[in-house]
């Protein structure tokens, strides 16, 4: 489903003819990854690092920008892809990908918790869907002294592409935040094509490269101000009994994200 909905996005874009629009505005920033791709990622306050070397030198692209930062949350993608048109579709034929996620917000599940109970949460939401299968790895890392929680999975589709992914979970304390931060990296190919070694080539470079800084004061108390506003909308919503994401019965995963937040919960 996931491949069908960005073929049909592809040829929607191939449609208009027009190159993407590279732009800035108080939320989000676009560019296009073969002119910044060299280039040291420095948008984040938390930290700094360069893209790997599957990223850095990329043709310029013709349906997206590749390059994209989201200013409120915090989080950096870099994306190169490979396609061809096959009468009135464009068929995505390769992809690859890293995302790096700072988390200033609090609003991601379990940003505020401990590392073994983020992933006992992880857990958690994951047998919430039980026809949905686990990672086939998930595993404690250390990278670069910080203690890391290590997703990885890969899966067919029926349109004969395979997709890997991996994700790390971080907690570092250089920043002065709590919530870790979070890197992935994946591909999409077409079946019998063989990709790269995600961790070799994407996210042991991420971590050599990577430089943690000590946010300002602040900075810190924004951050702070960002994850009592998440909070509080929890709160509010879990007085209101609405629905907050997906959860149990009895709202166990809302109230255990209600105690991690300083509330009073049962």
């Amino acid at each position: 489903m996931r491949f069908v909905a960005l073929a049909l996005l592809l040829t929607a874009l191939w449609g208009c003819g027009r190159t993407p629009l590279v732009h800035e505005d108080d939320r989000r920033l676009s560019r296009m990854l073969c002119e910044v791709g060299e280039q040291r990622v420095t948008l984040s306050p938390r930290f700094s690092y360069d893209l790997p070397g599957p990223l850095r030198h990329t043709p310029c692209g013709t349906v997206k920008s590749g390059f994209n930062y989201d200013k409120v949350r915090d989080i950096q993608s870099a994306s190169a892809s490979g396609s061809y048109r096959s009468n009135d579709l464009v068929v995505l034929a390769s992809s690859r990908w890293i995302t790096v996620e700072g988390l200033l917000d609090g609003k991601d599940e379990g940003a505020l918790y401990a590392p073994e109970q983020f992933l006992q949460n992880k857990l958690a939401l994951m047998d919430l869907t039980p026809s949905k299968a686990r990672p086939e790895e998930i595993e404690w890392v250390t990278r670069q002294g910080m203690r890391c929680l290590r997703f990885y999975d890969i899966w067919h589709s029926p349109t004969d592409t395979w997709e890997e992914d991996v994700t790390y979970w971080c907690w570092e304390n250089q920043s002065g935040l709590k919530q870790p931060f979070s890197v992935s990296a994946g591909q999409r190919l077409p079946e019998g094509t063989k990709g790269y070694d995600l961790d070799q080539a994407f996210i042991l470079p991420f971590f050599q490269s990577l430089k943690i800084n000590r946010l300002s004061d602040a900075a810190l108390a924004e951050a702070e101000e960002k994850i009592k506003a998440a909070c509080a909308h929890v709160k509010s919503r879990y007085d209101q009994h609405l629905n907050w994401g997906a959860d149990y019965p009895d709202k166990r995963l809302t109230r255990q994200r209600l105690r991690s937040c300083g509330y009073d919960a049962p």
